[in-house]
């Protein structure tokens, strides 16, 4: 499998498996991959590097490089997990202090609670096409990056899912991993930190290379 720089980081023992200790440590191991050192971590600094000599082909703006944000079910779906009293709304002490930014943006009429219809608004108005300018400004403020969400583990420690891993979300990165543990074991393999295949994932319809005609 392609092992992403995030796995990279945090295996420092370089095994294939990252260990209860590794994944204890995973704070201090992302912050090697912070470049500028700002405190946090972009899409390039996580991007998977071509080996030297490598030729770049033009990259095709359909390809995955560039995804969308989650869809507004799914951003429903992550934050209502958050619902401590399963009312079906949110208020700020429900939501972690890394969640809070978003709370505020989407809390559409400022009333200090947060509905399903208010997460879905705020998750469209982000979710810009590829490409194509969000706003008035323009520019690339709509693009997500696609390695955000194609890196299992860091579309795990990303929980804001902003395409930028925070100070707070990398404090965080130990409880965010386990939730890759599938098996229970208190370890994630190569296996289960491989992306899983779908639309947009790599070996899914949008992912996969168009094959060329068959041979006689």
């Amino acid at each position: 499998m392609m092992r992403f720089p995030t796995f990279q980081a945090i295996d420092t023992n370089h095994d294939g498996v990252l260990s209860p200790d590794e994944i204890a440590a995973a704070p201090a191991a992302l912050k090697t991959l912070d470049k500028n050192g700002d405190g946090k971590l972009t899409e390039d600094e996580v991007r998977p590097q071509r080996p030297a000599g490598e030729g770049r082909r033009p990259r095709d703006p359909n390809e995955p490089g560039e995804t969308q944000p989650p869809s507004p079910d799914d951003m429903v779906k992550t934050l209502m997990g958050f619902d401590q009293n399963g009312d079906g709304k949110l208020t700020p002490d429900e939501l972690p202090e890394r969640l809070q930014g978003l709370f505020a943006r989407a809390d559409a009429n400022k009333d200090g609670v947060l509905t399903a219809d208010e997460i879905r608004a705020s998750a469209r108005s982000t979710a810009a096409p590829v490409g194509r300018p969000r706003g008035e400004g323009g520019g690339r403020e709509g693009r997500r990056p696609g390695i955000m969400r194609m890196d299992p583990l860091l579309a795990a420690i990303d929980a804001d899912h902003d395409g930028v891993i925070s100070a707070e979300e990398m404090a965080a990165a130990p409880a965010a991993l386990k939730q890759l543990d599938k098996d229970g074991d208190g370890r994630i393999t190569e296996e289960e930190a491989r992306p899983a295949p779908g639309p947009g994932g790599p070996g899914g319809p949008e992912g996969r290379r168009p094959e060329g005609p068959a041979r006689q």
